[in-house]
């Protein structure tokens, strides 16, 4: 009688001490879910920030960045995020460093330039029917070509 009582007693601490906070826990992340409407920021479960676009019964459709937008579940929605925790804000306008603005004011160089900077022959007088026999020669016994099949 004694270790059926104690299996009732070490049921019953299991219970109250894993089982039932892990149920209050599911139910607090589901109402907080439930609560989340388009444009509330969130954090999902993979560390990204998002903020919410649409939200449907068992889906998200969060934005990522600007025009980046992603469906994911709504149980992958780890928290709400406050304004506090956030470090960078996105706004859609591009940002331009001093090395894209370096880019931006280069010459592009032409097509022979280019293949006179290394020394490669235009492509356009080179045609031939014959086949190429620079490459490595493959040995394929399915082609239909090979003398293999001339027994």
């Amino acid at each position: 009688m004694d270790i059926i009582l104690m299996i009732v007693v070490f049921g019953a601490i299991m219970y109250f001490l894993m089982i039932r906070p892990q149920q209050k826990r599911m139910k607090e992340h589901q109402q907080m879910v439930d609560s989340l409407a388009p444009g509330s920021r969130v954090l999902l479960t993979s560390g990204v920030f998002a903020t919410i676009v649409h939200a449907g019964e068992r889906q998200f459709i969060v934005e990522l960045a600007p025009g980046v937008e992603v469906t994911v579940l709504k149980g992958h929605v780890s928290r709400a995020v406050t304004a506090d925790e956030e470090e960078f804000e996105f706004d859609d306008a591009p940002v331009v460093t001093d090395a894209d603005a370096d880019v931006q004011d280069a010459p592009v160089a032409t097509d022979e330039e280019l293949r006179a900077m290394f020394d490669e022959p235009a492509r356009d007088d080179v045609v031939s029917d014959e086949p190429r026999t620079d490459g490595p020669v493959i040995d394929d016994p399915n082609r239909p070509d090979t003398d293999t099949d001339k027994r």
